[in-house]
């Protein structure tokens, strides 16, 4: 199992497709900063993954020490900043971010990556979806926006009827 720290939206979009269970299949420890933690908890009151992380065992909160300051988070937000940092001075540890930038910067400090498909091409790898088109289109209808064309091309790679 590979060890993770993911940021808000990942979570936000799995809970909302119904797909939330595959986190802890995949990764293991699956770390969220207090930030990301207090930005999901600021979320509309019957947002699913505001109702469920309490409840989450797999879920371990981390706090960043020294707290990152105000500047260090200037252009990220504070959830990516924090996932971010915490992989960063825990080697070993990916982070499963979304955001562009986010993912632009964590790529440059030399962090692997996860975005919401790669967990999903990871999970059809492993045997534990059975569709990775399937899980796309339940992400989508979701609310999360992934162009069409990201879409086929990751199918194409796992060897997926297009």
């Amino acid at each position: 199992m590979k060890p993770v720290v993911c940021n808000a939206s990942p979570l936000i979009a799995m809970a909302k497709a119904g797909l939330l269970e595959l986190l802890p299949i995949l990764f293991y420890p699956f770390y969220v900063p207090r930030a990301v933690l207090e930005e999901i908890k600021a979320g509309p009151s019957d947002d699913p993954i505001r109702l469920q992380i309490d409840s989450l065992s797999w879920v371990q909160q981390v706090i960043i020490k020294p707290p990152l300051s105000p500047l260090a988070t200037w252009q990220l937000g504070a959830g990516e900043s924090e996932v971010i940092e915490f992989a960063r001075t825990n080697n070993g540890v990916s982070a499963v971010l979304d955001d562009y930038q986010a993912r632009k910067v964590a790529v440059a400090l030399g962090i692997k990556v996860y975005g919401t498909l790669s967990v999903l091409a990871l999970a059809k790898n492993k045997g534990v979806i059975d569709s990775f088109q399937e899980a796309t289109s339940k992400l989508v209808a979701a609310g999360l926006y992934v162009s069409e064309s990201l879409i086929e091309a990751v199918a194409k790679q796992l060897n997926e009827q297009v």
